[in-house]
């Protein structure tokens, strides 16, 4: 047994030295795993046999197992030659694609098919992936590189051009073609693709279309680009910013980039624009840049108002009397009309001529009737009346009731004086004497000298009532009374107190012509006679007293007497030479002639007696009484030959006498005043204006200007000029509608303060209280006038002192006269008088500071306040020009109620603000836009505040003035010292002080005055802020005061008039405006537009390309988008966009900087990439790149079961478990080198010490054998 026992030893020798040797054979077989030989000793025994006492029977090979350790990596070139760095195998297909095979051997190649394959031609597997290279593993396919693309070829959507244009290259005007070179001054070319990958030949040709200049401040080129042959139009592309925001542009060419709008109101108003036609507007056309005005009223033509000694209106000229006493004294006729308030229903006043007469109706208020003012309030107004005629509610007596004269004869002159107004005329009688003390006798003696004053007229009455102790003045010719009082002689027996006694008679209505030569019969109107018709209710008014309102004023007459034979006659008049003549045939038609004649009829009225034959001239002038003065300028001649001469002047003057008997001269009673005067009611209420729509329209006049015009010395010119009426109508405007407050006295006590006047001789009067606690709110003209009537009570002071305030100093000032002195003081703590004003010795006046309260309101509301209203004369276009103090669409403007018949309307030395009323009135504009946008305030920030402004603190007398300039106006504002002010109390007093400042006034002018100055705190800056309430170019402030508040050093600061750009409309080639619709699309036609939205898209230039003058391009800044090019032959079509961001326009030759594309064709094979993770990615010509598969791998539970088939592959088997698939780099697969293949993992050196153990085996064994067999002959030789 032994024998075969050794030689189960060979055996097993043979096969261990077998193993090794296929070991040491394959350690260069790319991915082979070494085996190993596994080995049992035999050994059997029977059941009965004992199994300690038992010897083996040798070994048996149990089985060659492989040994799945990691081999070394070698490197190579080939991409695909892969490599598994830890566990796994790659999965390949049998040819016939049925038999799944694994291999850790990657040396793979493509076969013609481009499947990647080892070189037994089993193909490689590998898993499909998504866009993130993650492996499905459930849809393996054949690895398979492709050599070229299929519809990857990309289509050219962007081309970048970076070039230098050069700055002095030629503006070319003519028509572009790009057959003639001198159409355009470069081209540059560059190939393009289509979706297919064809490639064409695109070219761009620049033209230099404008050179930069002042207008246009930039430098333009043209672009036309072709594709091919075809011309590729550029596309309609909205402007971007630079970070390429889509633009939007309003009306006044704001623009703003999508990512602005960002309040919901915003929002919502961008929304509400996207599905709106709009117009189309250009970026580069956003040029035409205006100046933001207010809304502006231009007047109708106001001539001879220049500075010439002819122009300007004279207003010493007003008098401070009605129109229709003024036009009495002037000669004018009226009639009147008592009014009966018992009449119920309205009033009817028809006029005018027959062939256009005119009604005005006034209503009746509920039951009750109009009342005589408003009768004449209403006809006034009229503009037809207000051409013939004059309204006035006149109160034709006064009684003065209750009079005592007292028990005891009076003495010498008891009464003072008397004064009345009787239409218009003051009358003022001084030392009445009366020789008894009835009132009777004073009756007659102020009817006496009344008539007396009233050129000797009877139309004044004088009467007394004994049982009403009271005298009556009546006039019989109605003109209005007004103004009567009576004093008497202080210490007199008598006692006049007429005070509220004084009663003036019910109105009546007159009516005066303002033609002096119009007499009150032809006033007088009845309904076969018309002239002007009163109705009351249903009754026809009758006029009163006509004899007595004809004019008092008898005009001038020559009357010329002809002889019976004549047949020829004749006038000449004039101061032409030759002088102007008629002549005619008959008296009767010579008088008509004269008539008709324009110079004629200026100056005279001719009427001709048939009966006396005589011709009688009458002077149309109520101011001259001169009849010779007719006959010197009017020359009458006649002819007893022929119509036509000769003809002989008619001049019989007696030679002793000198009287003329033929003319008969008669002269005239010269009327009291001569037609230059004007009536104050001229100036009243000329218009009413509303400035931005304010609550309460403000109405303007110039009446105040006869009070103050009046105060000048005679030798002063009073006239003005247009800009000077502009000017004080800007200030009448401003003063109306600013925060003016008003003085008031009423919590001060009484009395406010008091004078003592010393005179020259050094005699002092007793102190006269001032008390102005009753007058409550007033203006400054008012506490004047109420301080000097004060004073002018006095008998002692009358005329001794004279009261003004001084607007700029904002004083009021005494000023004695005579080389007297005055002393201020006051009581009163709030009058700040402890040490009481007291004139000095070389000051012709003194001065007491005062200015309204600051807890007092303005006479304005505040939220009603307006700044900043403007009325200039055009000294060329000669009229006057009225604005709104604010710019922009926001402003409004309307000038109403325009007076007729007033110094509004007229038009030589007038306002003529005549013409269609719809004029003068500007609404705000919501729509268009026409005056731009609101202007911009000056606004001064001080220096940081250097008191804690979260506590009280104190203003002294060091600290307490501030020296402020305002548009112009400048003045110191002292605000009182106190200990306890706050932030808010210190800015209200700072601002009152600012805002009640005012310029000079000036000839009697109102004077310029600050208005709106608001007083804020930044508390950013812990700094006090001004801003200005008028807000243009002409608008500053400049605050100085202690360093305390931040106030010194500061610069003055300016406001600004705002611009706008009124978007210019894109037009086509024909004209026409361009539109755009909701969906972006361009057309010509206005289907569908209604009005611009508030914000429109703004459009590129199509095809332009805009530089500043440093180079730098400015639009397009995100390329140049062009309009879709179908190719020829059906190939598709191109949409390109051209990007020009990195050209320029330098001082250097054209170049082309940078040129590229992102199109591209089929792309060749030219790479091939696989990660670690498997993933198989090919690169091709065209720059594309694809993932065509990962290379995954596959693990067993026991890849020892595994069945080797040769070549280093393998066949799964029930041994080896179920194959799992896995991406490599996962756990428990390792990871795939390209580039690499896996060495044999036989250690060579192993190999060969196992090979001599195996040879020592088998000598060994062998030896047994040998050992065997000698033992074996050594018994058979024993045998034999």
């Amino acid at each position: 047994m032994s024998f075969y026992t050794a030689l189960t030893g060979l055996n097993a020798a043979t096969a261990q030295m077998g193993v090794t040797s296929n070991n040491i054979a394959n350690v260069s077989t790319t991915g082979f795993k070494r085996s190993r030989t596994d080995f049992g000793d035999i050994f059997a025994t029977s059941p009965l046999q004992k199994a300690s006492a038992t010897i083996g029977q040798g070994v048996a090979l149990k089985k060659v197992t492989q040994e799945f350790g990691q081999g070394n990596l070698v490197f190579s070139s080939n991409t695909l030659d892969l490599a598994i760095s830890g566990d796994g195998f790659f999965p390949l297909k049998s040819q016939d694609g049925f038999q799944d095979i694994f291999t850790r051997n990657g040396v793979f190649m493509m076969n013609d098919q481009n499947n990647v394959v080892n070189t037994a031609g089993q193909k490689l597997m590998a898993a499909s992936v998504d866009s993130s290279g993650k492996a499905n593993l459930d849809d393996m396919n054949v690895l398979t590189i492709p050599q070229k693309t299929t519809g990857m070829a990309k289509q050219t959507s962007k081309v970048s051009l970076g070039l230098n244009f050069p700055a002095d290259a030629t503006v070319i005007t003519k028509d572009f073609n790009r057959n003639d070179p001198t159409t355009y001054n470069k081209s540059t070319a560059l190939t393009v693709y289509d979706a297919g990958g064809n490639s064409y030949l695109a070219s761009v040709y620049y033209v230099k279309t404008q050179n930069a200049s002042q207008q246009m401040p930039n430098n333009k080129w043209q672009t036309y680009v072709y594709v091919g042959d075809k011309l590729v139009n550029a596309s309609l592309q909205q402007a971007t910013n630079s970070l390429g925001e889509e633009m939007y542009v309003n009306k006044y060419g704001e623009l703003r980039a999508k990512s602005e709008f960002k309040t919901p109101e915003q929002i919502a108003e961008l929304n509400s624009s996207f599905s709106k036609k709009t117009i189309k507007f250009s970026l580069d056309q956003l040029t035409d840049v205006r100046v933001s005005k207010p809304a502006t009223v231009t007047g109708g033509m106001a001539t001879d108002l220049g500075t010439g000694s002819n122009d300007g209106i004279d207003f010493g000229n007003y008098l401070n009397i009605s129109k229709s006493d003024l036009l009495r004294q002037q000669g004018s006729s009226a009639v009147t009309y008592s009014m009966d308030s018992n009449i119920t229903g309205a009033r009817s006043v028809e006029f005018g001529p027959d062939a256009a007469r005119v009604t005005v109706d006034i209503p009746a208020t509920g039951s009750t009737p109009p009342t005589p003012e408003d009768v004449a309030s209403a006809l006034n107004l009229n503009a037809s009346f207000a051409s013939t005629y004059v309204a006035q509610a006149a109160k034709p007596s006064v009684t003065l009731q209750g009079m005592n004269f007292g028990a005891t004869a009076p003495t010498s002159n008891p009464f003072a004086s008397f004064s009345i107004n009787i239409g218009g005329k003051q009358m003022d009688l001084k030392s009445l004497s009366v020789d008894t003390v009835a009132g009777a006798d004073m009756a007659t003696e102020l009817q006496t000298k009344l008539q007396a004053m009233d050129e000797g007229r009877t139309d004044i009455t004088v009467t007394w009532d004994d049982a009403a102790k009271s005298i009556t003045v009546t006039d019989a010719a109605q003109r209005n009374i007004s103004g009567a009082t009576l004093t008497k002689v202080t210490g007199a027996a008598s006692d006049v107190s007429v005070g509220s006694t004084i009663k003036y008679a019910d109105s009546i209505l007159k009516i005066t012509a303002l033609d002096p030569n119009v007499s009150a019969a032809d006033i007088k109107g009845t309904t076969s006679a018309k002239g002007v018709v009163i109705t009351q209710g249903t009754t026809v008014m009758t006029a009163d007293k006509i004899t007595a309102q004809n004019t008092p004023y008898t005009r001038a007459t020559a009357a010329f007497t002809f002889d019976d034979a004549t047949k020829g006659f004749k006038v000449t008049f004039g101061t032409a030479t030759p002088p102007l003549f008629e002549e005619a045939a008959s008296g009767a038609d010579l008088a008509d002639k004269l008539n008709t004649n324009a110079a004629f009829v200026t100056d005279y009225i001719a009427t001709y007696s048939a009966t006396d034959k005589a011709l009688t001239i009458k002077a149309k002038d109520p101011s001259s009484a001169s009849s010779q003065a007719i006959a010197n300028s009017v020359k009458v001649f006649q002819s007893v030959t022929d119509v036509t001469g000769p003809f002989a002047q008619i001049n019989d003057v007696d030679a002793t006498t000198g009287v003329s008997n033929n003319p008969v001269l008669t002269t005239g009673v010269a009327s009291a005043l001569d037609s230059s005067k004007r009536s104050i009611d001229d100036l009243r209420n000329l218009f009413t204006v509303n400035v931005d729509n304010s609550i309460d329209s403000v109405t303007v006049g110039l009446d105040h200007l006869v009070e103050t015009m009046s105060k000048l010395p005679a030798s002063a010119n009073k006239k003005l000029s247009g800009t000077q009426i502009a000017a004080e109508l800007t200030n009448v405007m401003a003063r109306a509608y600013g925060d003016e407050k008003p003085f008031n006295f009423s919590t001060i006590g009484a009395p406010t303060f008091a004078l003592t006047l010393t005179r020259a001789d050094k005699s002092t009067l007793p102190t006269l209280p001032i008390d102005l606690s009753a007058s409550k709110d007033m203006r400054s003209e008012d506490m004047v006038r109420e301080v000097q009537k004060q004073i002018d009570a006095d008998p002692q002071y009358k005329g001794n002192v004279a009261v003004s305030y001084d607007t700029a100093m904002q004083k009021l000032i005494f000023t004695p006269t005579n080389n007297s002195k005055l002393k201020v003081s006051s009581d009163q703590a709030a009058m700040n008088l402890a040490d009481p004003l007291v004139q000095g010795v070389n000051d012709g006046d003194v001065g007491l500071t005062l200015s309204p309260s600051v807890s007092t309101s303005p006479f304005r509301a505040m939220n009603d306040q307006r700044y900043g209203m403007k009325v200039e004369y055009d000294s060329v276009k000669q009229s006057f020009v009225f604005q709104s103090g604010t710019t922009g669409d926001t402003s409004g403007l309307s000038v109403t109620g325009i007076r007729p018949g007033s110094l509004a309307t007229q038009i030589s030395k007038g306002l003529g603000m005549t013409g269609d009323p719809a004029a003068y009135i500007v609404t705000p504009s919501t729509v268009d836009a026409l005056r731009g946008v609101t202007s911009k305030p000056a606004v001064l920030t001080a220096n940081p505040l250097a008191v804690n402004v979260d506590n009280n603190f104190s203003v002294d007398s060091t600290n307490n003035q501030f020296v402020v300039s305002v548009n112009g106006i400048t003045g110191t504002v002292v605000i009182p010292p106190k200990d306890n002010y706050t932030l808010g109390t210190f800015m209200e007093a700072l601002q009152n002080g600012i805002n009640n400042l005012q310029g000079p006034s000036k000839n009697g002018l109102t004077p310029d005055s600050v208005n709106g100055v608001k007083v804020s705190y930044n508390s950013k800056s812990n700094a006090l802020e001004f801003t200005t309430g008028t807000a243009s170019n002409s608008s500053y402030v400049k605050i100085t005061g202690d360093s305390r508040w931040g106030l010194d050093n500061l610069d003055a600061k300016f406001g600004t008039t705002t611009t706008w750009i009124k978007p210019t409309p894109f037009k086509d080639d024909k004209g026409a405006t361009v539109y755009i619709d909701g969906f972006g699309a361009e057309s010509s036609t206005a289907t569908g537009f209604d009005t611009l939205p508030s914000w429109s898209p703004v459009y590129f230039d199509k095809g332009e390309l805009t530089f500043d003058t440093a180079g730098n391009l400015i639009s397009p800044k995100q390329g140049a988008q062009l309009d879709t090019v179908y190719l020829p032959n059906g190939k598709g079509a191109l949409t390109m966009n051209i990007d020009y961001s990195k050209s320029s326009q330098f001082a250097s030759p054209f170049s082309v900087l940078s040129q590229s594309q992102d199109g591209a064709p089929e792309g060749d094979l030219v790479g091939l990439a696989i990660g670690d993770d498997g993933l198989v990615t090919a690169s091709f010509s065209n720059s594309s790149q694809k993932a065509l598969g990962k290379v995954v791998l596959v693990n067993f539970s026991n890849p020892s079961g595994l069945r080797q088939i040769g070549d280093t592959n393998y066949y799964k088997t029930s041994d080896s478990g179920v194959p799992r698939y896995g991406e490599a780099g996962a756990a428990g697969y390792g990871t795939v080198r390209s580039g690499a293949t896996e060495r044999a993992n036989v250690d060579l050196t192993q190999e060969l010490v196992d090979l001599i153990t195996e040879q020592r085996n088998f000598q060994a064994n062998a030896k047994a054998m040998e050992t065997s067999t000698s033992m074996t002959n050594t018994i058979i030789q024993i045998r034999n």
